[in-house]
């Protein structure tokens, strides 16, 4: 055994026992300087870009609806990678994108379109080494968007049901208190069933409850509710026809879609 090999030895028992803390010290001053590498950023290749809903983290999208109104906002965002940073494009400026501020991986986007338009949403990614990942895009559907005008919405108040399970037939509708829509040929039945018309951005409509109608010697119920578009003149509720003690009657619910006449 060399002298050197001893010395060392001998001085390292020493230290240990004069204290236990600066030997602990002093080994971890050693560990630390064992000449780990710095990481190289620019090795990092860019990852496989998903573009998903801001709630979702492994359904990738490819085409999604939104509401051309300038209010309604739907986020998307792709899996963030350490250094990169993002880039997100409209293929149109009916689209309007708003990276969120420091997690650019975030995009919340609306629409402005009084007309039915398509429009592509791409995101690219690039690494701090300045590497870019194949983009990834997908298919944004704008539904023409009109403010509530209850002359634009019924015109004429010649419209056409196509309620589930039944033939189409002709309907009667009108406007009350510019608040209240009455279609007077509900159920092809000659109900006059009223509606609440919400005028906000949503553009929501309701059939107003406690509306009693007689059926086969029995009275009756309708509940509904659903959307409007202005620009299409076009109504579409989810409807049920209810027996007063709760049953709904046989065919007597579904989809009632109510267009103008053409």
């Amino acid at each position: 055994m060399s002298s050197k090999y001893f010395f060392l030895k001998k001085s390292i028992a020493m230290m240990f026992k004069i204290s236990p803390i600066i030997f602990f010290l002093v080994l971890l001053v050693l560990l630390n300087n064992c000449g780990d590498k710095e990481y190289d950023w620019k090795k990092v290749e860019p990852g496989n870009l998903k573009i998903m809903p801001i709630d979702e983290d492994t359904a990738e999208l490819k085409i999604d609806t939104l509401i051309g109104n300038n209010y309604t906002i739907k986020s998307y965002k792709v899996i963030p990678r350490g250094g990169s940073t993002y880039q997100w494009t409209s293929s149109s400026e009916k689209l309007i994108i708003t990276p969120r501020p420091n997690m650019p991986y975030i995009v919340d986007v609306k629409a402005n379109s009084n007309f039915d338009t398509e429009t592509w949403l791409t995101v690219n990614e690039t690494t701090w080494g300045g590497k870019n990942a194949k983009p990834d895009s997908v298919k944004i559907i704008i539904i023409g968007y009109c403010p509530f005008n209850p002359s634009q919405l019924i015109a004429n108040g010649k419209f056409v049901s196509k309620m589930t399970s039944y033939a189409p037939y002709s309907v009667s509708l009108s406007m009350k208190d510019n608040d209240t829509l009455i279609n007077h040929n509900f159920f092809n039945m000659r109900w006059p069933v009223k509606y609440l018309v919400d005028p906000g951005y949503e553009q929501k409509i309701s059939i107003v409850p406690n509306q009693l109608f007689e059926y086969n010697g029995d009275y009756v119920t309708v509940k509904g509710q659903g959307t409007y578009n202005t620009c299409k003149n076009l109504i579409v509720v989810k409807f049920a026809v209810c027996y007063l003690y709760g049953d709904t009657l046989d065919y007597g619910s579904g989809i009632d879609s109510l267009r103008l006449q053409q």
